[in-house]
Parts: C-alpha cells; structure tokens; sequence
C-alpha cells in the first residue's frame, strides 16, 4: 500500500502575517506574508542586507516585531510566556552562521550540552545519544577534539550535531555556506537534505548561495525591500519572468537591484565636502 503525504493539508508550521519590524528609520520588513509547510526543506533567499537573519531571530523570539504575527505550531511566539517560549525553542533547533561553538569543550561536550541542560538523563545515554548525532554528520572519530582543531566544515558539521541533539521538530539555518570550501559545501548540502528526510523534521534555510540552496529546497521565498517579491519550487522560480528574481537567480549585475547605495548625485556631493 503506497503512504499518502497529507503534509499539504495540514497547516503550516510556521505561519508570519503581516510582519513589520524596523531598525531606526528603516524598515527591514514591511507588511512580511510567509508559510513554512510541516517536513519540507523551505527556502529564504535575497541578497545581503535584506534581513534574512533578522527573520530567523523573529520566529525564534529573540526580536519583537513592531507590528504582524509569528505563529509556530499554531502558537503566537511573542505572545507565550517565557517558560512557555522556553519550552517551545527546545522543539527549534538553530545552525548559526558561526556554528557558535564552545570553544573550552570538547566535539563530545559541544553536542552533549543540550542534552545536559534539557533532560534528566544518565550519562551513558548521553553517551549513546551523542555518539549517534556525531554519526550522522560524519564525525563520530573527532569526539575528543576541540574546536581550535576542526576545519571549517567539521565545525559547521558539529554544530548540526549538537542543533539535532533533542530531535527538533524543526532546524533553522543561518547562511549554513557561508566560507565553506566545495568539498565541505558539498557534504553540507547533502547532510540537511539527508537530515530532513531522514528525521521528518521541517528545515528552514537562510541563504544567498543560489545553485546549492536551489538544488535541495522544496519551497523559495525571494525577499527584498520587506517583503516577498516571488515564490515557489526550484524550477518555477528558475524559469521566472520576474526582473528581480530573474537578476538574483542569475547573478545578473543590471536590473531592479542598484549597484549604488542611495546617495546624492556625486558632483555636488564632491563639491559640496570641498566648500
């Protein structure tokens, strides 16, 4: 008997309306509508600037938004309690951009601090526990390194393992190519497809690295100047006939996105210092 995926019909796990959040005068998101499906590998992509990371923070609650909704399985996040909340970001698993890890434990401790920190259980199966997540990206053998004595790809890669430690319902990744090496991209790229597959979770990547992030997502949404300018699968979006997303997607260096921040025009900007 052939399994039915009603993951489509189920609402989403993550559901933002009407998001508006500034810093100063500027308006990173202006009025933000996006759905995250339950299991799938969904995509957030833009050029640099364009608050990809600050959306993380907000779904996570580590910002308020000015105005709008951040819904995670069905809960409003800035509206829990911080006991609540609390027990909310143990189901979110988070791959910061740095990996973030600590630099005085070992690999081993690094993925069993999560584990120490949130449960009630014995050693010897945190022992087991991580030893299986090290297992999985690869790196069960470096259990007993430290930090200053990965590459950066296995650091990447530790630190996937210890944000797997409690099994999340789902894992958030912050720019997860950022100064990786090919080889090392390459193993990461297939590592979070593996992962989200494997585990059922839901995976949210930021990202600006068009053919990985591309290759793996299910869903895209293209971000700018606060709001969604396209979405859709991979290939919708590679044959778009949208100016901006077509200049993202292929690194086009005319079109909607300027070269030049906006500024006065340079001959009396320039003879104006002088005066």
């Amino acid at each position: 008997m052939t399994e039915v995926d009603d993951s489509a019909e189920q609402p989403p796990l993550v559901r933002i309306r009407g998001l508006r959040f500034r810093r100063g005068s500027r308006w990173i998101f202006d009025g933000l509508d996006i759905d995250i499906p339950r299991g799938g590998l969904t995509a957030i992509m833009g050029p640099s600037g364009t608050g990809k990371t600050t959306l993380l923070k907000l779904i996570g609650a580590q910002l308020r938004p000015d105005e709008g909704t951040v819904e995670v399985d069905g809960e409003n996040v800035h509206a829990l309690s911080t006991p609540d909340l609390y027990r909310l970001r143990m189901r979110m698993g988070m791959l910061f951009q740095s990996g973030a890890l600590l630099t005085d434990m070992s690999v081993f401790d690094n993925v069993a601090f999560p584990l120490r920190e949130h449960t009630h259980l014995n050693e010897s199966m945190i022992r087991k526990l991580v030893l299986l997540k090290l297992e999985a990206v690869g790196l069960r053998g470096a259990r007993d390194l430290m930090p200053s004595e990965l590459s950066g790809g296995m650091a990447r890669r530790v630190a996937l393992a210890r944000a797997i430690a409690l099994d999340p319902m789902m894992i958030m990744y912050d720019e997860p190519f950022t100064g990786q090496d090919p080889i090392s991209m390459g193993v990461l790229v297939q590592l979070i497809r593996r992962l989200n597959d494997a585990a059922r979770i839901t995976s949210i990547v930021v990202s600006h690295d068009v053919a990985e992030t591309l290759g793996i997502a299910d869903l895209v949404y293209v971000i700018s100047n606060g709001r969604v300018v396209e979405s859709g699968t991979p290939a919708q979006l590679s044959e778009s006939g949208g100016d901006w997303t077509r200049q993202f997607i292929r690194g086009l260096p005319d079109g909607p996105v300027p070269f030049h921040y906006p500024a006065p025009p340079l001959r009396g900007d320039v003879l104006g210092a002088q005066r």
